[in-house]
């Protein structure tokens, strides 16, 4: 269920025409005591393309990680569909997780091993041979800037480091889509430059898909092909950064989120 959809050009970027990600009126709901129910997630309709940044924002609460939890197969829908690479996520999960990638923002490194070993023992669990992944580890190790220190404990890092442990850990096994929960939170600001940069590259140069969720809405306007808001569950805007703000008479990314989040401000043409 693989199908065409027009390009989408960002800042020099173009994107293929091809869907590589759908929703289709999909609803989670959870249960609480006594029978309350949450709607995380309130029939939300989307599509996202091979090689797009595709940035998804929302306060917290907003359904941002129980949509991302439902794509990669660690959530089952409560009604409707959702499909990644062409394939149901609740039909071929085992089709879909060896050709995705997930850095929740919760995520650790293995403390007691080191830069290297960190992403070398992550790669082995895929079956990447031991010397591909060497290449990997050395290419990504550089791009971070821990190449100086990749013999070291994590443990021993502080915690924009070990951040940018964790986003080559999920970039060493080379997947087809991404999906990162604040990838440079606590990272300084050239080492946020290079994750940039790097998810500039993976996007333009290999078509790597990014889903990638953040408050730094400069980041935001920097990466993304394309933004979708999410609030209360429902996605209530989906479009380029440009557009959006032209469609809500905004003079920025952030007048558009504030208002559609608060309901003040904002006005369709």
């Amino acid at each position: 269920m693989i199908r065409s959809r027009n390009s989408i050009t960002h800042g020099g970027l173009s994107v293929a025409e091809e869907t590589v990600i759908s929703t289709e009126h999909l609803t989670k709901i959870f249960e609480k005591g006594r029978r309350r129910e949450v709607v995380a997630l309130d029939d939300v309709n989307v599509e996202i393309g091979r090689g797009e940044v595709f940035g998804l924002l929302g306060p917290n609460g907003a359904g941002k990680t129980t949509l991302i939890r439902v794509l990669v197969g660690l959530l089952t829908p409560t009604s409707g569909k959702a499909y990644v690479l062409g394939k149901d996520v609740v039909e071929n999960i085992d089709y879909i997780r060896p050709r995705v990638a997930l850095l929740p923002q919760e995520a650790g490194a293995y403390e007691r091993l080191t830069a290297r070993e960190n992403l070398v023992y992550y790669g082995g669990l895929y079956g990447i041979p031991n010397d591909e992944l060497q290449r990997r580890a050395d290419s990504l190790l550089e791009i971070v800037g821990l190449t100086e220190k990749q013999d070291y404990q994590v443990k021993g890092f502080s915690g924009g480091m070990k951040r940018k442990v964790l986003v080559a850990r999920a970039l060493i096994v080379e997947p087809e889509i991404v999906f990162l929960d604040e990838p440079t939170t606590g990272i300084d600001t050239i080492g946020a430059r290079l994750v940039r940069n790097l998810l500039k590259k993976l996007s333009s140069e290999r078509k790597q898909t990014i889903i990638l969720t953040t408050h730094d809405l400069n980041e935001v306007s920097e990466l993304c092909h394309r933004v979708g808001i999410l609030n209360n569950g429902r996605l209530v805007a989906v479009g380029k950064p440009s557009e959006l703000e032209m469609k809500f008479k905004a003079a920025n990314l952030e007048e558009v989120f504030t208002g559609l989040v608060t309901g003040e401000g904002v006005y369709k043409e």
